[in-house]
């Protein structure tokens, strides 16, 4: 699946490169807007970022995001700042179909599998976003701005274990550089567990790339910059994942 995303930062579409605050990239399109040319160009899912509630929850955009997602007759996935059981609640009835649980499905997995239990395991998206460090995947946390110390699969297996199969995975050293995305990180969670719905995320800058991933077995595909700076269409992208 193709998956176009946008992240949201001081209320504007942005793009971070590695996932620097400071790197910010601001662009001049209008959030609902955006969502609406995604949506009638033909994707079946949507991906939304709130990177100032991800930095600090007390700063949350999400009256910003839910207004731009009004209109959407397609679901989306929405992350950044959810770390809280009510945090989730809200956003599914604001009409989240999934929400994305990264730095709390890292620190806080007791809390994160009681929300699970609750609400549905189709529900959840864990965001497992890692840095590379002495030849393994290291999870990082809080917008990225830490490590920590739980082993990658692990968690998998963890969140595996209670029913979650969408997993959203991104190689920080590649995020909104479009040099390509981690084609070995890719391939190792796929080899881990082929029951897993890996959306790949990062890198992406060519239909090449596209076609590398749908090899690998992913099962969903995030786009961001790559659409955003007019590398290719969402058009052009789903006649890629569609003919491969």
């Amino acid at each position: 699946m193709i998956i176009p995303a946008l992240d949201v930062l001081q209320n504007k579409i942005v793009r971070l490169y590695q996932g620097k605050y400071d790197s910010a990239q601001f662009y001049p399109y209008e959030l609902a807007a955006r969502l609406s040319d995604y949506q009638h160009s033909g994707a079946k899912k949507l991906h939304l970022v709130d990177l100032e509630g991800a930095r600090d929850p007390q700063k949350k955009q999400w009256q910003h995001i839910q207004n731009a997602t009004q209109a959407l007759n397609v679901p989306y996935q929405v992350g950044g700042g959810i770390r809280r059981y009510e945090d989730v609640k809200e956003w599914l009835k604001a009409g989240a179909n999934q929400v994305v649980i990264g730095s709390m499905a890292v620190d806080n997995r007791e809390e994160v599998a009681s929300w699970i239990e609750e609400f549905g395991a189709e529900r959840f998206v864990i965001a497992l976003d890692v840095n590379q460090a002495d030849g393994k995947w290291v999870p990082a946390t809080h917008g990225w701005l830490a490590d920590s110390k739980h082993d990658l699969y692990e968690l998998i297996d963890f969140y595996f274990a209670l029913g979650v199969i969408d997993f959203l995975c991104t190689d920080i050293s590649k995020d909104g550089t479009m040099s390509g995305p981690s084609l070995s990180l890719y391939q190792d969670l796929v080899s881990h567990n082929a029951a897993l719905k890996i959306q790949a995320s990062g890198g992406v800058s060519s239909l090449q790339d596209i076609e590398k991933l749908i090899e690998i077995g992913v099962g969903g595909i995030i786009l961001g910059k790559s659409l955003l700076d007019g590398a290719f269409t969402v058009e052009e992208a789903l006649a890629c994942y569609q003919n491969a």
